[in-house]
């Protein structure tokens, strides 16, 4: 059964229920101004009602207006300034002034339980603020790789996913706003990630097992993107409007966000439009050994469209929001034939990519997304908050070349998370839920090379913090069932020689698993501003689905793919596999220190992984012909001049397509992490941060595809209208490589940023410009599937104005 609208319709109700049953909470308008040390206002400083996800950011003038209980503790903060946390009391004005220097604390709602950065036990990254606007990039990949402990896996500018810590697909998790993003991206690297980071207020990065919430597909990690689509907290009317130019891709992008409210309802609309060429690179060598200084078929065509609304009181809030996105983009490196197709099924409608029909293959996507979510605050005695969270989400995306539609790949999922947060109970303080994700895939057409697979997860999960003096532990479990069931699976191939044709016996199957996670974490204060974090967790992961059943040759990474579900014999026979799936156990040690306040301050993580079943594919050292050619040794020859010829035309397309196999064996990985930041002045900042982490298996070799170590450092200068940045990155060789891998050597790249600030009339304007790649050098990532074919794009110059009124 597939995932229905109508299943939110309960959850308003019962909401809509307790609101309605709820004893009036006593809340109050807080009107406050956010100064620094020498009284002046403090732009974009953010008020947090702490245990809340309520929050609100200062305006030019420094203030700020928040609905908060009127016992709450506000938090304070803003880059660049220690903060402070106020306990309220009937006192509504407030005046808090911030000293320079020291690190912003920031809520990570991935957290669960409202914690900030600077006091988990597992380590996290936060990009928000100008930091998220200067980094911006058209992917979340590109825009997160410069954070330590995150790489990307670049299937060129139009589709990048992060990496972290040398791990990614279906082990790192990517939510938008708490929930999964319902996409293809982790099946495929050529398949971009559906959210945007333009519109966002903060991107948070968990790296490490982050299962307890979201599931075993978080075994490495975590990416949320956060943003206002469905509002938690009544503000006053603001519109940010946002252009640039770039000149690598002659892109054009324009964005725009709008936040209101008024008496108990708040309310949300975003969107942006995006549209490029293809992306300049310095000269390099193509696949075909010619000269170019362009990344072929790399151009892009994005929109989106997000808007949401809440109904907010004193006993919690209710809200519904919308999300629409349009996405065409190149395929670079997508090299390979499609017969003519009579059938053009959506495609026959008009688009705008004209001056790209010269290429070979594009994507076109549109996703919906429906989401709803509530809070009630204080429902009975014991519970503090009673919160969901749902997403409906339809998903289509066309692989089209030569104006016919060669593979279509649809997702309809629907997710839900239930949580209740009690009081303090023994000194121990927490949150226990549900967590329900439904998924209908299809894949149809000449790459699906996995099967038709309806997926069914539950789970339950606890999470308990508990402070004894300077210490704060942090304890969690979660067990999950997942369920699959695929349809056409075709095991074994048999020819009947009296009919001369081939049998195909497709079936369908079914595979369960139930995965349990376990971690706990120390935190201690040893002293102000330091504090050092030691994260023991026991992560298992089910098999994916296309782990366990892709079965066709997967263009994208120029390999033919083989699930675990299947044997592979060295004649070329494919047949169903006799050996019992395991589970992918990862046992974690994070060892973190940290010093956070004052002029200088750092992180420092150390990281050891031990994944007891790891999965990955390995060269089989067969190729598509040794299949094509055990194929015609069962075949009687008495076919058509014509149709020999189709055959031959396909075996030279893909008969060079190594045969990759999903196997488990036990792997290690583990590295480092640290990040320091150096105020030299109140206007002064000196960066710097380096990452490194070594994958291999066990009984020898390397892991493919694992990035280099990364070295990176940056100078910022902050006057009153107008700052300044130069950062600097260096990516080392990497000849650490599995079997039939190439190495990749070192380049640096250098980036350049000036932002000016000033008013007109009512507006509040920010003018940048930027310069990537400063010194146009040749860069190959490492971790990238098509690393040969697509380069970093070159030198490029972005121009763009941010107004806010």
């Amino acid at each position: 059964m597939r995932p229905s609208l109508f299943q939110l319709t309960p959850v308003a109700m019962l909401v809509a229920s307790a609101f309605s049953a709820q004893a009036v909470a006593q809340n109050i308008t807080v009107n406050g101004l956010v100064l620094d040390s020498d009284g002046k206002a403090i732009e974009q400083a953010r008020v947090h009602v702490h245990g809340r996800q309520q929050y609100v950011y200062a305006d030019k003038n420094g203030r700020f207006t928040i609905q908060a209980p009127v016992d709450a503790e506000l938090h304070i903060s803003a880059k660049g300034y220690g903060d402070q946390f106020v306990t309220l009391s009937n006192n509504n004005e407030l005046k808090v002034q911030l000293q320079s220097g020291g690190v912003e604390r920031i809520v990570v709602s991935a957290s669960g339980l409202h914690q900030y950065d600077l006091e988990m036990a597992n380590p996290v990254s936060v990009l928000s603020g100008e930091e998220l606007s200067r980094k911006t990039a058209p992917t979340i990949g590109e825009t997160l790789k410069s954070m330590p402990g995150v790489h990307s896996n670049y299937y060129g500018p139009v589709a990048s996913s992060p990496i972290l810590r040398g791990l990614d697909g279906p082990r790192v998790r990517i939510l938008s706003n708490g929930l999964d993003s319902a996409d293809v991206s982790r099946i495929g690297p050529d398949h971009a990630i559906s959210a945007d980071a333009i519109t966002t207020e903060q991107i948070e990065v968990l790296r490490g097992p982050s299962t307890l919430l979201y599931g075993s597909g978080a075994v490495g990690g975590v990416v949320n993107v956060v943003d206002n689509r469905l509002p938690r907290q009544l503000r006053h009317a603001s519109t940010q409007i946002e252009t640039r130019y770039s000149s690598g891709a002659d892109e054009k992008t324009a964005a725009m966000t709008h936040d209101g409210g008024q008496e108990q309802v708040a309310w949300h609309l975003d969107g942006f439009k995006r549209k490029t060429d293809n992306y300049d690179v310095p000269d390099f060598i193509n696949d075909e050994g010619e000269s170019s200084d362009q990344l072929a078929n790399s151009w892009m065509n994005n929109s989106a469209v997000n808007g949401g609304l809440s109904w907010i009181t004193d006993k919690g809030l209710i809200g519904f929001s919308i999300g629409h996105i349009d996405s065409e983009y190149g395929i670079p490196g997508h090299h390979h034939h499609h017969e003519e197709h009579d059938d053009h099924d959506e495609h026959d409608d008009d688009h705008d990519h004209d001056e790209h029909t010269e290429e070979a293959v594009f994507a076109k996507v549109k996703q919906d997304r429906y989401g709803l979510a509530g809070e009630l605050y204080k429902p009975f005695n014991g519970i503090e908050t009673l919160s969901f969270s749902g997403a409906l989400t339809r998903y289509q995306h066309h692989e089209i070349e030569e104006d016919a539609i060669g593979t279509t790949f649809k997702n309809d999922s629907f997710e839900s998370r239930f949580t209740a947060e009690h009081e303090t109970i023994a000194g121990w303080h927490g949150v226990f839920g549900y967590h329900l994700q439904q998924s209908d895939y299809q894949a149809i057409g000449e790459e699906a090379f996995t099967p038709d697979t309806k997926t069914d997860s539950h789970a339950l999960f606890v999470l308990e913090e508990r402070s004894f003096g300077d210490f704060t532990a942090q304890i969690g479990g979660r067990i999950e069932h997942v369920d699959y069931k695929a349809t056409g699976i075709e095991f074994e191939h048999h020819h009947d020689e009296e009919e001369e044709a081939d049998e195909h016996h497709a079936e369908d199957v079914k595979h369960a698993f139930t995965a349990s996670s376990l971690s706990a974490g120390l935190v201690w204060n040893f002293q102000p501003g330091h504090n050092a974090a030691l994260s023991i967790s026991r992560s298992e992961r089910a098999p994916s689905a296309a782990e366990l059943y892709s079965n066709g040759a997967h263009i994208a990474t120029r390999t033919y793919e083989l699930g675990l579900a299947y044997s592979l014999d060295q004649d070329g026979e494919i047949s169903e596999s006799d050996i019992k799936f395991k589970k992918e156990v990862a046992n974690n040690i994070d060892l973190t220190l940290r010093k956070y306040e004052g002029d200088f301050t750092f992180t420092y993580n150390l990281f050891y992984n031990k994944v007891n079943n790891y999965l990955y594919m390995k060269d089989s050292g067969l190729t598509m012909a040794d299949l094509h050619s055990h194929a015609d040794e069962d075949h009687d020859h008495d076919h058509d001049d014509h149709d020999d010829h189709d055959e031959e035309h396909d075996h030279a397309e893909d008969g060079e397509f190594s045969i990759f196999h999903y196997q488990q064996q036990d792997a290690t990985l583990y590295g480092a992490e640290f990040a320091m930041a150096y105020q030299l002045s109140a206007e002064q900042q000196l960066e710097f941060f380096i990452d490194s982490v070594r994958a291999k298996l066990d009984n020898g070799g390397d892991l493919p595809r694992i990035p280099p170590v990364k070295v990176g450092t940056g100078y910022s200068y902050s006057a009153e209208d107008w700052s300044a940045n130069i950062d600097w990155t260096h990516y080392m060789k990497q000849n650490r490589v599995a079997a039939s891998e190439s190495a990749t050597g070192s380049y640096q790249i250098l980036d350049l940023g000036f932002s000016y600030y000033f008013n007109l009339n009512d507006l509040d304007l920010t003018a940048f410009a930027k310069v990537n790649n400063l010194t146009d050098e040749l860069g190959f990532v490492h971790s990238s599937f098509i690393k040969e074919d697509a380069p970093l794009p070159g030198r490029s110059f972005t121009l763009g104005v941010k107004a806010r009124f």
